[in-house]
């Protein structure tokens, strides 16, 4: 990688521009990018181009504009004659493989002065769709042209060395951390311990992300029967739905899972919950687990790269093998273990952990050094 940080304070302002393919709906990627646009926004002069209609949306101090013409030829048109009338005047932040597809195809020369933003490549993403591996294959070619490459962690950017010998820089996303967690004030009012698991209904397990195959959530629904506790689930996020809910009927489970679709806000679910289920055979960034622990909303996730390096430090919880008997085995521990008193000096404990690992004005000094060589 040929950028180097810098100190922040050294820097004048830029003018900055990120790449993206779409804004809504609203998953990690794209409040990632809408954060770190707003931040950035402070001191610079912030763009980002959209290439499919994102709607109505407003983000403090940031221009959006929708390149969206009608077909991908014409959007692609568009972008070319937007680069070529700011080439040399702008960073331009091209944001993960679909982005940097269109780029190929609209103006590869501009990667030689951009920064790639990775935030999707993992070795087991690769293999879950062809189509995203064919294009990161080429898009991670150019990234080797770049002036910089940012890789949201140490998977990502493991991935892209070992694999495509490219370099980057470890920057986590940007999180709007609080002085206190929302979940500590809301179980701990008095400042007691939080209240256990509720004795008088059955425990209530969350799945929230886009249903896709890497998510393992038909091992969440195998592992369903398996429980030995009363309990009721609720599925939040769209995706590949129609086949899990075929699974749970004829596992006869069915009428205990709710399907709620997408949820632009998921904090109501997670402060109604009592247990997060996170199968997940790959994560790059790990949003909805650090939602979770922000919460005081213990989590059993899959024991594998990302989940690994939060579970159980920064995110209170119990790591497991994606199999439906381990998984059961993995919800029933965490019940048990997270109704207990003495668990609240381990969730203040973590969330103590999380505002260091996160630190928001080491994530913008990174950025800023980024952009600013």
């Amino acid at each position: 990688m040929r950028r180097r940080a810098a100190p922040a304070s050294s820097l004048s302002p830029r003018r900055v521009t990120f790449l993206a393919t779409v804004l809504t709906p609203r998953l990690g990627m794209e409040n990632a990018l809408l954060r770190l646009a707003a931040a950035l926004a402070e001191r610079h002069d912030v763009e980002v181009l959209v290439l499919h209609d994102p709607g109505p949306l407003r983000v403090p101090g940031v221009r959006i504009t929708c390149l969206d013409a009608g077909s991908e030829r014409r959007t692609r048109r568009s972008l070319r004659r937007r680069l070529r009338s700011a080439a040399g005047r702008e960073v331009l932040v091209v944001t993960g493989v679909w982005a940097g597809a269109q780029l190929l195809l609209a103006a590869p020369w501009r990667f030689r002065s951009a920064v790639a933003w990775e935030h999707s490549v993992t070795p087991r993403r690769l293999v879950t769709g062809r189509l995203f591996r064919l294009r990161a294959e080429a898009v991670a070619r150019a990234y080797r042209r770049c002036a910089g490459v940012v890789s949201v962690s140490a998977p990502v950017a493991s991935t892209l060395r070992e694999r495509w010998g490219v370099e980057s820089l470890v920057v986590p996303n940007l999180l709007d951390l609080p002085a206190r967690s929302p979940g500590a004030r809301r179980h701990t009012p008095q400042g007691g311990a939080p209240p256990p698991a509720r004795a008088d209904g059955p425990a209530r397990l969350l799945a929230l992300g886009e249903a896709r195959a890497v998510k393992n959530y038909d091992v969440l629904v195998r592992a369903l029967p398996l429980l030995d506790v009363d309990w009721r689930l609720a599925m939040v996020g769209g995706g590949q739905v129609a086949g899990l809910q075929e699974l749970a009927k004829g596992l006869g489970v069915g009428d205990r899972v709710t399907w709620h679709g997408h949820v632009a806000d998921p904090a109501g679910f997670m402060a109604d919950s009592d247990l997060l289920v996170h199968p997940s055979a790959s994560e790059t960034f790990g949003y909805v687990l650090l939602e979770a622990a922000e919460q005081w909303l213990p989590v059993v996730a899959t024991d594998a790269p990302v989940m690994d390096a939060l579970v159980p430090d920064l995110v209170p919880g119990v790591l497991t093998a994606p199999t439906p008997a381990a998984l059961a085995a993995a919800i029933g521990t965490a019940l048990r273990r997270f109704s207990t008193p003495q668990v609240a000096s381990e969730l203040l404990a973590a969330d103590d952990r999380r505002r260091r690992e996160f630190d928001a004005a080491a994530t913008l000094a990174a950025w800023e050094g980024v952009l600013g060589v």
